[in-house]
């Protein structure tokens, strides 16, 4: 676990919404409701994403004890997503509008037809490659309200806002430098506006 061991890249986040106050019993009924699931063809074909064991990238199988250790809430997040090089899906589409177009005997399928053996073709293709997998961990810290993810990469943080909001009904909010100075000026009510504050250069002397 790479907040554990090793150097790392992190985002800070805080819960704009209260904790529930039947947490516990909200984090045992959704945490395996957003466990982690393989790709389908049939429901998500080409993405998935959802928590995991932050100890074990390979357990989907959430309960609270492997989640929860006294104010924190430590879990994995794996995301895995399959896609197809557009220039392959071309040729691969080339060659079954040639065999279709054999088959029936004819000149030129309708676009309706075009359409329909793209989407088939690229079906087949993406059930016969590897998803590529990332793991992400984040750790919460319930008493204090303060959530750390580990990636900076845009679309990952995208997508773990709507993971954790749609699993624990809060929203997540980013703490950056512009939003830790505004809640030092109100925690104490000084009377400044961000936007009139001017740089100033420090030079040693």
């Amino acid at each position: 676990m790479a907040f554990i061991h090793g150097s790392i890249t992190y985002l800070r986040f805080r819960p704009i919404d209260p904790l529930p106050r039947n947490f516990k019993d909200l984090l045992s009924e959704r945490l395996p409701k957003y466990a982690f699931r393989e790709i389908n063809p049939k429901t998500n074909p080409e993405f998935s994403t959802g928590w995991i064991n932050a100890m074990n990238p390979i357990d989907t199988r959430l309960t609270i004890e492997k989640a929860l250790f006294g104010p924190y809430v430590i879990l994995g997040v794996r995301r895995d997503r399959k896609s197809v090089p557009a220039a392959l899906l071309r040729a691969r589409l080339s060659e079954a509008v040639r065999a279709q177009l054999r088959e029936r005997r004819a000149k030129k399928l309708s676009r309706e037809d075009v359409q329909q053996l793209r989407d088939t073709v690229r079906e087949e293709m993406l059930a016969a490659v590897s998803p590529s997998t990332s793991l992400h961990e984040m750790i919460w810290n319930i008493e204090k309200q303060a959530v750390y993810y580990s990636t900076r990469a845009r679309k990952a943080v995208e997508e773990f806002i709507d993971l954790f909001s749609e699993t624990f009904d809060m929203t997540l909010e980013e703490v950056n430098l512009v939003n830790r100075i505004e809640g030092y000026i109100s925690e104490r009510g000084l009377d400044v506006e961000l936007d009139q504050v001017e740089p100033a250069v420090f030079a040693r002397r």
